[in-house]
């Protein structure tokens, strides 16, 4: 009785540690698609991040070809009012 007792023991054991196995390497899978998402999601803000970046460089670029721009023509219209 008592070497049955222990096997149905053993066995129960050794069920419950097969299923919080199961569980445990069900979350870890469940965790790395977590993870690999975030990895995606975080290289898409980062590439959005850098367009951004550019195209604000280009437009500080334009914005200071266009203050130079205006520079000259007020040069060009003191000149033109000096000379009248």
């Amino acid at each position: 009785m008592r070497v049955s007792y222990q096997v149905d023991v053993s066995s129960r054991e050794s069920s419950e540690f097969y299923t919080r196995h199961h569980d445990a390497q069900k979350d870890r899978a469940a965790v790395r698609a977590e993870i690999e998402v975030l990895r995606r999601e975080r290289l898409a803000y980062e590439q959005e991040s850098m367009e951004t970046r550019q195209a604000l460089a280009r437009s500080e670029a334009y914005c200071k070809s266009l203050e130079a721009r205006v520079t000259v023509l007020k040069t060009e219209v003191h000149r033109h009012e000096w000379q009248r």
